[in-house]
This record gives C-alpha cells, sequence and structure tokens, in this order.
C-alpha cells in the first residue's frame, strides 16, 4: 500500500471512530431495554403457549404472535450485545438543496460503497491524473459536531471526470458510483452550490431517519 492509499485509509478510519463514538453516546440508554424487556416477556408468552399446545393439542394465534415477537425482539437484542459495525460509504454534501425529494439529485446519495472500498486507490490515481484527491473533498460533518469545509463542485467534478476513464481498472461498484457522482455534480456546478463528501455508517439509509431526526445545514440532495 502506497503512502496515498494509506492517508486515504487513515482519514476515513478517523472519521468513521469519530462518528460511531458520537451515536453510542447519543442512544438514550432506556431504548436498549425496551427490546430486552419485551424479549422476556415474549419468551415467557411463547414458552407458555407451546406448552399449553402440548397439553391441548391445538395451536392458537397467541403462539404465532409470541413467536413472531420473540424473534423480532430476539433479534434486537443480539444486535445490541453484537460490536456495532458499520459498512460505510462516501455520499456528496451540498450546502443548499439541488432537487426535490425523490429526485435525479438523489441518485449520489443512494450509492457510495464503491467509493469507500477504493478510496485509498482513488486518491491514488487522482494524483498521478494531477487532479485532487476525493478525500480532499471530505469528510467532516455537521450533524457529527464538525464544521463542514464547502468546495466548489466544478472542482470536485474535475476529479471525478479524471476518474471515470479508468473504468477498467476499478471495481464496478466504485466506477458506476463515480458516473452518478458525476451526474450531481455537475448539476451542483451549474447551480454555483459548494459541496463536501462525508460517510454514512450503513450500506443503507432510513429516510426517516435522515429526513427528520439528523440536525444538519446543508441537503444530500
Amino acid at each position: 500500500m502506497s503512502s496515498t492509499q494509506a492517508d486515504a485509509t487513515v482519514i476515513v478510519a478517523e472519521q468513521i471512530r469519530h462518528q460511531v463514538r458520537l451515536v453510542l453516546e447519543r442512544m438514550p440508554w432506556w431504548i436498549p431495554w425496551i427490546f430486552v424487556i419485551g424479549f422476556c416477556f415474549s419468551a415467557l408468552g411463547l414458552f407458555t403457549s407451546i406448552a399449553s399446545w402440548r397439553e391441548e393439542g391445538s395451536m392458537t394465534i397467541g403462539l404465532f404472535v409470541f413467536a413472531f415477537f420473540f424473534l423480532f425482539f430476539g433479534w434486537a437484542v443480539v444486535g445490541w450485545l453484537l460490536p456495532f459495525r458499520p459498512r460505510p460509504r462516501i455520499v456528496p454534501y451540498f450546502a443548499r438543496e439541488l432537487g426535490p425529494y425523490g429526485g435525479k439529485t438523489m441518485t449520489a446519495f443512494a450509492r457510495g460503497r464503491g467509493l469507500y472500498l477504493e478510496i485509498g486507490a482513488l486518491d491514488e490515481l487522482a494524483r498521478t491524473r494531477g487532479v485532487k484527491p476525493l478525500s480532499t473533498f471530505g469528510f467532516a460533518y455537521d450533524h457529527f459536531e464538525q464544521e463542514v469545509r464547502w468546495h466548489p463542485a466544478s472542482e470536485g467534478l474535475a476529479t471525478v471526470e479524471a476518474l471515470r476513464p479508468s473504468h477498467g481498472t476499478l471495481a464496478p461498484q466504485a466506477a458506476e458510483d463515480l458516473v452518478a457522482l458525476a451526474s450531481v455534480l455537475r448539476t451542483a456546478a451549474e447551480q454555483d452550490i459548494p459541496f463536501s463528501l462525508v460517510l454514512r455508517l450503513h450500506a443503507k439509509d432510513s429516510m426517516q431517519m435522515v429526513c427528520t431526526r439528523e440536525v444538519r445545514q446543508g441537503s444530500f440532495w
């Protein structure tokens, strides 16, 4: 691994650690216990229903209901006990809204996993092409108590366009992410809206969380 690739890897790793730490700190302590209590009650109800079924020889709707909640709460408890394992992706973030919800400007926000996985190689390639590395455009995010550094969308577009001819040397997922990123950066450049790149901790987002629960100044589309 070259020093360029190592630098990019270190940058994204530090940002992930910062975001994970804040996510865990912000989680209300009582939320996990709701699932623990729900699991205990559903387990008690399930075992009671199974015993009744064995004695009477007929299944009841309660058996299926308790089985469903037993699995639901059990899955949540197991997820809480296991270490938090993010599956990050890199997405564009704009100083103001580009387009309406559900429109074409959301294309890049739905992707970005390939950019994360290939960020080291992409930075190395950008330097050989004489353009700014992708990592120089990120990854501070105001939702995680950081000051966002905005960049002209035209500069980001220049980098992405320089990287796109290298589709054959990149994983298909990263190549497709570059196409999506170029399309929204082109729109941002036309509207003179600056951008940044940010890390999302999950491969897919809950849109309820994105639209209603995250406090931010900018927009993802």
